[in-house]
């Protein structure tokens, strides 16, 4: 049987508060449980949920079993194996007042257990956040509320080990989101206690005492923001120094520049949408409710790089007008030597060309680039001789510079074949180094010739000729099979391809349809060609 009256011994005080020059702490709640009757009075709580329940609960100190830690030798509270009936589970708990709980705040006690222990004790602290609840449960094994255990002295029930003279325990409370309302309870928490248990003896609690954290000079950085620009992406980072734990950044004033958002990990993102000078307040609130703030001056200027001319083309002196469409953003004006409206005369050279443009926040936006002009090479060709309708194909020569490409009708590699009467306009096109291309051209006419009026042996009789569009032709008696009637430009203006063999002539002709000018006569027979011009005047 365990006894019932506890010697006292030497009372041994370690431990002590430590004070920070400059600065001077004061507990929101002490108590050195100088008359335990008070208690109820000033919003402490007794519950004992021993299951069997005892005939005692927390009562006065025993100065017999060992004197207090400060004060009066009973000035303390205590509590022992007579929560329970016999044997079973002791849990008695004793509940602050209603506190405001913060991280940082610095829960003190002193406890202690008899030297001469030859049983087992177990202290529990715990906490509630859910304000001035008191509810523990209805068990021996319920906390109700209190389910954060901030401390446990001898978790495990065994001897020596919880202290045997009185001993301070010091609590810094932490994981808070904020401030909150709740209480700290000491919950005596023994199992198989009891006069009749293996455990379970004696123990006191004195010098409680609730120390709020005060909160120190909290520091918000940067001094100063970025240089923020109307339609171009912002980002801002906010910290703070001398905070505890987790911060949260806002927007205590003023209000930031549209397009903008604070996030509250201090991330400031987004894009302005207006130029202007915005004021706003930081404020930084850490997890024990400290604050610091700073103001702030946000001046949006314009986008320094608003508009853009790039891609330019690269042209030739004779590219003839070009349209302007590379300023970006669409809807400005393009300026500078050789431009007219949005068309640039690239005869004017080499130019630096400026586009200007109010973007969507009202900001002029301007932008340059040069627009680079080659000369085109200086191309000429000779006049060509006069060729006759017999005469053999010719290769085509005269151009400069050397290295260029002839075109034209009846024009093939460089070489032309009389093969029609009529004026034929030769082209020769050269392209240099800067693929700038110069082409000039040159009439090349092809006659008839003298001595062509023949048809085989058979001199050409046409008459009238001049003719107003009734004509004659005879030929004798050669083989004719086509007759064809061009314009002075070597085009085919009439075709008769009815002759048989061995027709006979004269042939009577109407080209009256034909307007007035000199025509071509061509006649082909099996083995001979005879030319002849022909005249018509209406």
């Amino acid at each position: 049987m365990k006894k019932r009256l506890l010697q006292s011994f030497k009372v041994a005080a370690i431990l002590s508060f430590t004070f920070i020059p400059g600065k001077e702490i004061h507990a929101q709640l002490s108590e050195n449980f100088d008359n335990i009757l008070t208690l109820p009075g000033s919003g402490w709580i007794q519950q004992n949920l021993s299951s069997p329940a005892g005939g005692l609960g927390w009562f006065q100190g025993n100065a017999d079993a060992f004197p207090a830690f400060s004060g009066a030798p009973t000035s303390y509270i205590g509590s022992n194996y007579n929560n329970v009936a016999g044997a079973g589970t002791i849990s008695n708990w004793l509940i602050t007042p209603n506190l405001t709980l913060k991280n940082g705040d610095v829960i003190t006690f002193y406890t202690r257990t008899s030297a001469d222990n030859m049983w087992a004790d177990r202290l529990q602290v715990r906490m509630s956040t859910n304000g001035s609840s008191s509810n523990v449960g209805a068990t021996a094994t319920s906390v109700g509320d209190f389910t954060t255990l901030l401390l446990e002295i001898n978790p495990n029930l065994q001897l020596s080990v919880y202290p045997m003279f009185w001993t301070q325990y010091t609590i810094t409370i932490s994981g808070l989101t904020a401030p909150t309302s709740g209480r700290i309870a000491f919950r005596y928490f023994v199992t198989n206690g009891g006069l009749d248990g293996t455990n379970s003896d004696y123990i006191g609690i004195d010098n409680f005492a609730h120390t709020p954290y005060v909160c120190p000079a909290l520091n918000v950085a940067p001094a100063a923001l970025n240089q923020a620009y109307a339609g171009l992406p912002f980002n801002q980072s906010f910290s703070q120094t001398g905070g505890l734990g987790a911060t949260s950044f806002a927007v205590s004033a003023g209000a930031l520049p549209g397009g903008l958002t604070l996030l509250p990990n201090g991330s400031l993102s987004g894009t302005p949408a207006a130029t202007g000078t915005f004021n706003f307040t930081i404020t930084a609130s850490d997890a024990s409710g400290c604050t610091g703030s700073q103001v702030y001056n946000m001046e949006v200027q314009c986008n320094p790089n608003g508009a853009s001319l790039n891609n330019l083309p690269i042209l030739c002196s004779n590219s003839g007008a070009q349209t302007l469409t590379q300023g970006l953003p669409s809807g400005g004006s393009y300026s500078g030597t050789g431009v007219t409206g949005n068309q640039f005369d690239p005869s004017s050279g080499t130019q630096v060309l400026t586009y200007s443009v109010n973007d969507a926040y009202g900001c002029l936006q301007t932008a340059t680039s040069t627009i680079t002009v080659n000369t085109a090479p200086n191309v000429a060709l000779a006049p060509f001789s006069t060729l006759c309708f017999n005469d053999p194909p010719i290769v085509l020569t005269g151009g400069t510079p050397a290295g260029g490409t002839y075109s034209g009708t009846s024009v093939s590699g460089g070489i032309f074949t009389p093969n029609a009467v009529g004026d034929f306009t030769i082209t020769y096109s050269y392209t240099d180094g800067n693929n700038c291309l110069s082409s000039v051209s040159q009439i090349l006419r092809v006659e008839v010739c003298a001595g062509l009026d023949t048809f085989g042996n058979t001199s050409i009789s046409i008459f009238p000729n001049p003719s107003s569009g009734l004509i004659t032709l005879d030929l004798g008696t050669e083989n004719l099979k086509r007759l064809q009637v061009r314009n002075s430009l070597g085009q085919l203006a009439f075709e008769l391809d009815v002759f048989s063999s061995n027709t006979q002539l004269p042939v009577q002709l109407d080209l009256s349809f034909l307007t007035s000018g000199v025509y071509f006569l061509e006649l082909i027979g099996e083995n001979q060609m005879g030319f002849s011009r022909i005249v018509l005047e209406k």
